[in-house]
């Protein structure tokens, strides 16, 4: 049950703030209780892998690519996407350094927000 929670807290915490960054298209459910730990994401005009590698200099490792989803991606039209997660070892300051590491992005690809 602790687990669960945890996880439930630290996903929604995760959501709640990525839904404030303009820029950022949360893939699948808009509910945190749909996600359990693990939120796939877009960030606008940034390949994943650029996502990734600009969030990995800050100490923050994400994955990118396809997912064990190619056909998915396929029918959606997307290359690549982010995928964060969360487990019930995280803090909610990790949650938060992630989201203010992420709103970063996009200024390190020469972007004005």
């Amino acid at each position: 049950d602790f687990i669960e929670e945890r996880e439930a807290k630290l996903t929604k915490l995760l959501m709640d703030g990525m839904k404030e960054i303009p820029a950022v298209h949360i893939l699948g459910s808009q509910k945190a209780e749909d996600h359990h730990g693990i939120v796939t994401f877009k960030l606008e005009g940034v390949h994943p892998h650029d996502v990734a590698q600009i969030l990995s200099n800050g100490g923050i490792c994400i994955r990118t690519g396809h997912h064990c989803a190619q056909p998915l991606h396929i029918y959606l039209g997307i290359n690549a996407t982010c995928r964060a997660s969360f487990y019930f070892y995280n803090t909610e300051e990790e949650v938060d350094y992630f989201l203010e590491k992420l709103k970063g992005v996009r200024k390190v690809m020469g972007y004005d927000d």
